[in-house]
């Protein structure tokens, strides 16, 4: 219960200190943008993923976009022959805010969207029983608040990603690399 003034005060000096922190436009301001993503999440079934994302910054440096990421998840042998494997996707919509700091553009964002989480098991057989396999996806609601640092060169730029994707009550921290172009 006490945090919630603490995290309000907070949301309530952010919402007032950014816009003048940001007076100067971005150079990514009234630009399209599309880009690849490719990195680690640390939490199973996340690992190793690749995405693409692509958006618009309105002149008044709010970003609006889309991203889909697909992360490989992991995969293991089990006694009896075949892999137990399971993985993770996530589409959805994305807000942020740039702010130009020096040469380089830093996007606070969240994303929202569906996250689907696939698992499968293979049929096994063992001293004489056998067990059918079979696999499932569900489908549960994803969030991912981040932050992004782009360095524009040109119509081009790399950068670095950050997130926390959390998808009921999993939650994996993911970090990327990105590079893309605006147009």
């Amino acid at each position: 219960m006490k945090k919630a003034p603490l995290l309000l005060g907070f949301a309530l000096a952010s919402a007032i200190s950014v816009p003048a922190m940001a007076m100067e436009d971005s150079p990514t301001a009234g630009h399209g943008s599309a880009a690849a993503l490719l990195g680690w999440g640390f939490k199973d079934p996340a690992q190793f993923g690749i995405g693409l994302r692509g958006g618009y910054t309105f002149p008044v440096n709010v970003y609006v976009g889309g991203t889909f990421v697909y992360h490989l998840g992991k995969s293991q042998s089990i006694p009896g022959g075949g892999d137990v494997s399971a993985n993770m996707y996530y589409i959805g919509v994305e807000g942020g805010y740039d702010i130009a700091a020096g040469p380089v553009v830093v996007r606070p964002y969240l994303g929202l969207g569906p996250a689907f989480v696939h698992a499968s098991v293979p049929s096994v057989s063992f001293g004489g029983i056998t067990a059918s396999g079979g696999s499932d996806t569900e489908t549960r609601f994803g969030v991912w608040p981040g932050v992004v640092g782009l360095y524009p060169i040109d119509n081009f730029f790399v950068g670095l990603d950050m997130r926390v994707v959390i998808v009921s009550e999993a939650t994996a921290f993911s970090l990327f690399a990105t590079g893309g172009m605006q147009f």
